[in-house]
């Protein structure tokens, strides 16, 4: 590296030093107005703040709530590559998806949605294993987890994972294969999505024995899953798209993790404000600080009921 080369770096890092200076620490070089704290900077801020969260409503209402068949087998197979992702931290071995059962997901999505209940078992008294029977699945093990008021796929899959009897069924090393499928309906007077997980392994011969494991009453305004003992989800191969779809169907998920960013750089700043070089008339630029990160507050908490209300899994 020449002389020159070590010069030019040298200038630059002193440049970026300065600009950060100016933007965040307060002194005579900005009139003790740091430029992190000047109206214009805040109110892009604030835009910013209330702009991504407006986006994250917008890819609920768009990516999740779509009545697209193929939107909902690209959501479907996220939450595949999800419950995999989560086998193979546990050692278990990935799952492959099976048309067959994601055809006995579908079914049982459907008839949730259509008729307005979210239960393992439908109100005629129907078996979750009704549906495999039905769709032509035979099979020596078999599992199903469900969720309703679903609006993130790191949330639900989350959710499962949290709850012993899904996770379970999430890792369990007896099924094979598995199904997901989504339909959109209305549960207790609301728009809602509701997702079925099937889990299952192919009988080897014509008998199977059934041993249901399906949670009890009282566990039903959880996640909680149904496992049995005895749709077309196209594949997203391009690691980019996945990524992609990763984030557009987990917007509230997205969106915490951008006002945490967010959240952070307020507070060093604030903390900058009040640690290098405070004055009275730095109050103002403080309690605009607190107002940003009381705004933030209130969107992913308060504001979260804008989406598709509390998810319930089962």
């Amino acid at each position: 590296m020449t002389a020159r080369e070590k010069h030019r770096i040298r200038t630059s890092a002193r440049k970026r030093h300065g600009q950060l200076k100016h933007y965040f620490i307060s002194g005579g070089h900005n009139s003790y107005h740091p430029h992190f704290w000047r109206p214009q900077s805040l109110g892009a801020m604030t835009a910013a703040i209330v702009l991504f969260f407006v986006i994250s409503l917008a890819l609920e209402r768009v990516v999740i709530k779509s009545p697209s068949p193929a939107v909902a087998a690209v959501v479907a197979a996220v939450l595949v590559e999800l419950a995999n992702a989560d086998r193979l931290r546990d050692g278990a071995s990935t799952l492959r998806v099976s048309e067959t059962l994601s055809l006995a997901a579908q079914m049982k999505a459907d008839d949730m949605a259509a008729r307005g209940y979210f239960a393992h078992d439908t109100p005629d008294g129907k078996s979750p294993w009704y549906w495999f029977e039905e769709a032509g699945y035979e099979f020596r093990h078999a599992g199903e987890n469900l969720a309703v008021y679903f609006s993130d796929s790191v949330e639900v899959q989350r959710a499962w994972m949290n709850s012993p009897l899904h996770r379970a069924n999430v890792l369990g090393d007896q099924f094979e294969e598995i199904g997901i499928a989504l339909a959109q309906g209305e549960y207790q007077g609301h728009d809602t999505t509701y997702v079925v997980q099937m889990f299952g392994t192919p009988a080897e011969a014509s008998t199977a024995v059934v041993e249901s494991s399906a949670p009890t009453p009282e566990t039903t305004d959880l996640v909680a899953g149904a496992a049995a003992e005895a749709q077309p989800i196209g594949a997203i191969r391009d690691g980019h798209s996945l990524t992609l779809w990763k984030l557009l169907t987990a917007p509230k998920t997205l969106l915490t993790y951008i006002y945490m960013a967010i959240a952070v750089v307020v507070f060093i700043a604030l903390i900058l404000l009040v640690a290098v070089e405070f004055r009275r008339h730095a109050l103002p630029h403080a309690f605009a600080g607190v107002g940003l990160l009381a705004l933030i507050v209130f969107l992913l908490f308060s504001g979260t009921t804008f989406f598709s209300g509390e998810l319930l899994i089962l």
